[in-house]
């Protein structure tokens, strides 16, 4: 699966998806949370920025960004099961020569973590020589996984260092917005070193509205704020624009091939046993991976099938509403009369985007179409 590729027109821009408005979410929490952190981070020794792989830009605060600068930092890809691989070493790249240390990482892997706690322990290296006492501060915007990671941590510094009794683990949730209080945890002695973990927080107002919309699809901000189907609809821009979907033909042919053998095998399937057979894909698994490929296909079908130029936005509109339709079959989402919504196929299409299970992307563009 490649990544999206650069598109002509930002999807952002199309009237449909910006007839929202800005995305914004800052709620109090947030306020009290981000004057909390920047009072903390003066006594940082070194900061874990955690940013989603999906979105290596747009997953920055930007408020934060010129006190970062000044601090000893390593910036954490996380979620890179759900980015394109070939095009994250491309970033990897881009800030390497931008002289920032930079790691991508699994916050749920053992061995993903420990290299990045390789890292963090060579970073430090000079300051161990000097400091009874360490802090390491993880910042991030919401849901990138920051409390993930610091459960991850706190496994594996158990087996290797003396720590406090009763550690407790962040608390981990679906949910951005879990975490909302500064917190710390005894990862190692001699010398001491703490990991501060720090509730999510976004600027006060995101002035780009793609930013907003990524930040909103990759789930940084709450689906009530922006809405499912606004947010459905821009990953549905963004998949078209680029011509996505006909990465998935194969499945097309491959069903056409599929129902031309199932009926010439239906009558002897029945011959064969006194009742009909179950399926044999009856479980959860093969399920998932049977209602994804036909996601996948009817994203295809639609497109090969649609005449219209997706740089026209009542065009592009036109195929997104028939596209939301041909998913509610998908989702075997029942019909109700004089309702036009889409709510129940965007969530669900928007929770196997989330997932991965539609395949890996990375949504920003390489600066300098590097």
């Amino acid at each position: 699966m490649r990544g999206l590729a650069r598109a002509g027109k930002r999807a952002s821009e199309m009237a449909f998806n910006a007839g929202g408005g800005v995305v914004n979410w800052f709620p109090g929490h947030m306020a009290a949370a981000s004057r909390a952190i920047r009072d903390r981070l003066k006594l940082a020794d070194l900061v874990l920025e955690v940013r989603d792989a999906r979105i290596p830009l747009s997953s920055a605060n930007e408020d934060l960004q010129p006190v970062l600068a000044s601090k000893r930092r390593i910036l954490a890809l996380n979620k890179k099961d759900l980015a394109n691989p070939n095009i994250m070493n491309r970033w990897l790249h881009h800030f390497e020569s931008c002289k920032q240390d930079c790691i991508s990482i699994n916050a749920h892997s053992t061995s993903s973590v420990s290299q990045l706690l390789g890292l963090v322990e060579f970073k430090l290296k000079e300051a161990i020589s000097k400091e009874p006492t360490l802090i390491v501060m993880v910042v991030g915007v919401p849901n990138v996984g920051k409390s993930a990671l610091i459960n991850s941590i706190h496994r594996i510094v158990t087996s290797r260092f003396p720590v406090q009794d009763k550690n407790k683990r962040a608390t981990v949730g679906p949910l951005p917005g879990v975490t909302q209080d500064i917190a710390g945890y005894k990862i190692a002695s001699q010398p001491s070193i703490y990991v501060l973990d720090t509730p999510g927080v976004l600027v006060p107002s995101i002035p780009d509205m793609e930013t907003g919309l990524k930040l909103a699809l990759t789930g940084a901000v709450k689906d009530s704020v922006v809405g499912e189907e606004r947010i459905a609809k821009y990953l549905l821009s963004l998949l078209n624009i680029r011509k996505t979907p006909l990465h998935w033909e194969r499945l097309v042919y491959r069903r056409e091939e599929f129902d031309e053998d199932a009926f010439n095998s239906n009558e002897k399937d029945y011959r064969d046993s006194p009742r009909r057979r179950r399926r044999p894909n009856n479980s959860d698994a093969l399920y998932v991976q049977d209602m994804v490929m036909e996601v996948q296909r009817t994203l295809c079908s639609t497109f090969m099938d649609f005449a219209g130029n997706t740089e026209d936005e009542n065009e592009l509109e036109s195929l997104i509403d028939s596209q939301l339709v041909a998913l509610r079959k998908v989702f075997r989402i029942p019909h109700k009369p004089f309702d036009e919504t889409h709510g129940p196929a965007s969530k669900k299409l928007l929770t196997l985007f989330r997932s991965g299970k539609l395949g890996p992307f990375i949504l920003d563009d390489l600066p300098n179409n590097q």
